[in-house]
């Protein structure tokens, strides 16, 4: 039997997204984080979902080509027919703001991972192809796919997203925000997830990455935006996706989890 936990955290999401399709805290906004400035996330988007003629605040995304997004899979609900994706955005609201364009796609364009399992919280992601191919610049830039068999344990990465900041309020910020976090080995991360009680799945994959509990954390609107390490370069790579927390109430100093990328890289490839 589902514990009350559990369906807490699945009302909570349900009521955020105006979606069916959530049953755990999906991650939505960044506890604690930063105001992003132009061109410091350039892989970043937004995502709103149309559900009967309306768009609702959806998700965020991450690019990894000129015509490909990677987001979660919770976040493409059955209801969804198209969604706007905005790039090279920081204030999200501001339809002048430089660097920033929108693009409407087609639920059509849109693949979610097939064995995608809500209930088991597993193959949490899916695949936006782009109707057109973005022109890249300052402000939109794609992320790197990570390394097939590189963990990234103890690595200092960061999160970003639109998601809520205030948890008694629910109020989501218009500036995209950010938080560096440090990346949980696997092995450290599972025994302490499942001494949660909340937490029902019976195994836990290795297609998850988590992070360390710290005093910033991501929340409700989050789901789907990066997990990203910054390169030598300046590049970044992308090496997870935002899945869900273990609290609906977004509290510090709890594991996050990520869905890991480079345990997708060939379903990424014959999708994109």
């Amino acid at each position: 039997m589902v514990k009350l936990q559990l369906l807490l955290i699945f009302l909570t999401h349900l009521l955020f997204q105006g979606s069916v399709q959530a049953q755990y805290s999906a991650s939505n906004r960044i506890i604690n984080g930063e105001n992003a400035v132009p061109k410091q996330f350039p892989y970043q988007v937004f995502l709103e979902g149309r559900i009967n003629c309306n768009w609702i605040t959806n998700c965020g995304g991450v690019i990894i080509s000129n015509r490909t997004i990677l987001t979660a899979a919770h976040c493409i609900s059955d209801s969804i027919d198209a969604l706007k994706i905005y790039f090279g955005a920081v204030d999200r609201t501001n339809i002048y703001e430089t660097g920033q364009q929108r693009l409407i796609v087609k639920r059509k364009n849109i693949i979610v991972h097939p064995e995608f399992d809500l209930k088991q919280l597993i193959n949490d992601i899916a695949l936006i192809r782009l109707p057109v191919e973005i022109r890249f610049d300052e402000y939109i830039q794609p992320a790197r796919l990570p390394a097939p068999d590189k963990l990234y344990d103890d690595e200092i990465g960061v999160v970003s997203g639109w998601g809520i900041f205030d948890r008694n309020s629910g109020n989501a910020p218009n500036y995209l925000q950010h938080l560096n976090v440090t990346i949980f080995p696997y092995e450290e991360c599972k025994p302490l997830v499942h001494k949660y009680e909340g937490f029902h799945a019976k195994f836990f994959p290795a297609s998850y990455i988590c992070l360390k509990p710290s005093q910033g954390i991501t929340c409700n609107g989050d789901s789907g935006g990066p997990l990203a390490i910054r390169n030598e370069d300046g590049t970044s790579t992308i090496v997870g996706l935002t899945s869900f927390g273990l609290e609906t109430t977004c509290k510090p100093n709890m594991p996050d989890i990520f869905t890991r990328v480079s345990s997708f890289l060939q379903w990424i490839k014959e999708n994109e």
